[in-house]
């Protein structure tokens, strides 16, 4: 027996299935020619994934490819995970542009698993939300109240955990979990400030060089706002709208600092991100998990292999 080492095409594809074995998520040929780390040709990574199947660290089933360990349960989850988000599609659009219709909503984009065309049974309706300058918190608080006072806070289509301001489009976290969120982003609203948005974060391509085009079929650039909202936007435009953001937001960044009083500094920090210019309300630290999940599957790259 001795030790093979993977070559660099091997390491980029094996990782690509390695992340999203992590979500229990196996990948078509396509996908993965659009989520490796490095610029790939669509031959190298069709003989990188022929080398993978030969080396017995990978399988491929029904037009899919995933880790050799992986459950075979894992492409039929998938399979009626995409064929929810079909089945919901129209659900899922309106409410999205109805938030868009909300005071100070300047652009909305789907997010989580529903970006990646999956709705799971128990699972919810994520949106990334750009604000209008200086009113974040006061636009987070009014979404907020309409979900608990008219969904009974449902979050099934209402979920809306990620808000950033229009003057401050740039992420500061950089990895390969925030970099596929970006990348897979359904924007419903607003084309010019999303792409604004991924202009400014253009470091993901460090992460993903091949992901070019985002899923626009939710996108209708022209939602004019009701005038509900406009005389809403009119009537806070001013001093009091400026008190009564400073005054959400000190309310929820005090609420969420005694509920979650266990988080450290840091951990606080990444999944409860509270400042004026962005909201994230991420308590169950999905993303730190994802990469000590994603880091202990690709630790080793070396196989063994009959001489």
């Amino acid at each position: 027996m001795r030790s093979t080492q993977l070559n660099e095409d091997q390491k980029a594809v094996y990782a690509c299935l390695c992340y999203f074995d992590v979500f229990q998520h196996p990948l078509r040929f396509t996908e993965i020619c659009e989520f490796i780390s490095i610029p790939l040709s669509d031959s190298k990574v069709h003989s990188a994934l022929d080398e993978l199947l030969h080396l017995q660290l990978i399988r491929s089933e029904s037009g899919f490819y995933l880790l050799k360990t992986a459950s075979g349960n894992n492409i039929q989850k998938r399979l009626r995970a995409e064929q929810r988000f079909q089945a919901k599609q129209t659900t899922i659009r309106r409410f999205a542009r109805f938030i868009s219709h909300f005071p100070f909503v300047q652009s909305v984009a789907i997010s989580g698993s529903c970006s990646k065309g999956l709705l799971e049974e128990d699972g919810d309706v994520d949106y990334f939300i750009i604000t209008s300058p200086g009113r974040l918190w006061l636009c987070r608080s009014l979404l907020v109240g309409f979900k608990k006072l008219f969904l009974f806070n449902s979050k099934k289509y209402f979920c809306v955990n990620y808000f950033l301001s229009a003057d401050q489009l740039e992420i500061p976290d950089r990895n390969v979990f925030v970099a596929c969120e970006i990348s897979t982003l359904m924007p419903v609203s607003n084309k010019a400030l999303f792409d604004k948005y991924l202009e400014h974060n253009k470091w993901v391509e460090d992460f993903l060089p091949n992901k070019k085009a985002y899923n626009a079929q939710f996108l209708k650039d022209h939602l004019p706002k009701r005038p509900l909202s406009q005389l809403l936007e009119l009537s806070f435009s001013g001093k009091l709208g400026d008190a009564l953001d400073r005054r959400f937001f000190k309310l929820t960044l005090n609420t969420w600092e005694k509920k979650f009083s266990d988080f450290s500094k840091e951990d606080f920090d990444l999944n409860m991100r509270s400042k004026k210019n962005v909201s994230k309300h991420h308590p169950r630290g999905f993303q730190k998990k994802v990469l000590q999940e994603f880091e202990s599957r690709i630790s080793n790259f070396s196989v063994i292999t009959a001489e």
